[in-house]
């Protein structure tokens, strides 16, 4: 590749700053500028990462140093600012979940193909060398034909919300966790099982507070017809996993791409195996900078999005009406 992609960070929370991690672990790209509509976040930001800064989005746009952005602002955001930026030429890297609704997802996708810029979405953990390998498993045949996964992703998040933060909204994050954690799972469950034909949700608020659903569960139903388990909680404890069941055995992906088992139709119990564990942000990040060079296309572009955004969609649909939801109605 020929020079380091010049990027800026758009939304400079937690998570933009585990983006910009992800930029600084690489030789790729490198964060030149920045913008938070709070002036002491960017001063912040911009001392520790990149020592630039923009006073508006628009002045970030009219930069004509910066190439691409890296947004992890909040999520009713997304489909304007990705619209506005490919207006401006510039390439978008957007944290999942890509959009809140199908119709702004494709709003966007339509502008970036317009503009001819690269459009790529946050879906990270279908990187795990783990997830990888249970695609191999299941593409090679070795697990024998596959009945059932299932997929868990919680985090005591909430907990510590107030309720004038935005995750705490439930514009924000419908279905609770389901919107934050539960995309994640969702993208990577079509990745290892392709699409999702059906859906049936079930979504509860179990405490006082916040004001969003505290658990999530939905059953998925995919057009090979297999069936899946997916649960998310933003209150319990941290757990990250994914398990494949077959007709000649079951592997697991445990503690966030951490551990990887195997269990043969014929053993009692499941046994360990090693497994390479990477940054996957880093990876993702790569992959944005050498899409904008022209040497590669991300994986996860808007057209998965737009999928995992079916998905929730139909999943919100179906806590709505208490009944199995089809997923073809929402794409």
């Amino acid at each position: 590749m020929s020079e380091t992609v010049r990027l800026a960070s758009v939304g400079l929370g937690w998570w933009g700053e585990i983006l910009a991690d992800g930029v600084e672990a690489g030789d790729e790209a490198e964060i030149v500028s920045c913008f938070s509509r709070t002036t002491k976040t960017r001063d912040a930001f911009a001392t520790a990462r990149c020592s630039r800064q923009a006073a508006t989005f628009e002045d970030l746009l009219a930069d004509d140093s910066v190439e691409g952005l890296l947004l992890a602002t909040p999520h009713l955001s997304h489909a304007d600012l990705i619209e506005a930026a490919a207006e401006a030429g510039k390439h978008v890297f957007v944290e999942k979940p890509f959009t809140l609704n199908v119709a702004d997802g494709k709003r966007a996708i339509i502008a970036a193909e317009k503009a001819g810029v690269v459009l790529q979405v946050g879906h990270n953990k279908r990187r795990q060398v783990a997830n990888r390998r249970l695609k191999t498993l299941i593409d090679g045949g070795e697990l024998g034909t596959v009945v059932m996964v299932e997929a868990t992703q919680t985090a005591p998040m909430a907990l510590n919300f107030g309720n004038e933060y935005w995750r705490a909204s439930r514009d924000e994050s419908p279905l609770g966790s389901m919107t934050s954690l539960g995309v994640h799972m969702i993208d990577t469950l079509s990745y290892l099982m392709g699409p999702v034909a059906r859906v049936f949700t079930f979504s509860n608020t179990i405490l006082d507070k916040p004001a969003i659903d505290h658990v999530t569960t939905i059953v998925l139903e995919f057009e090979s017809g297999q069936l899946g388990y997916l649960g998310t909680s933003l209150v319990a404890p941290p757990s990250v996993s994914i398990t494949v069941r077959g007709t000649g055995g079951s592997a697991w992906n445990d503690e966030d791409g951490n551990k990887f088992y195997r269990q043969a139709l014929t053993e009692k119990t499941r046994e360990a195996e090693s497994i390479e564990v990477i940054d996957t942000v880093a990876d993702e990040i790569s992959e944005f900078a050498r899409s904008i060079r022209g040497d590669a296309t991300p994986e996860t572009g808007g057209a998965e999005g737009l999928e995992v955004i079916a998905v929730l969609a139909t999943a919100i649909a179906s806590s709505e009406s208490g009944q199995a939801e089809s997923v073809s109605d929402f794409r």
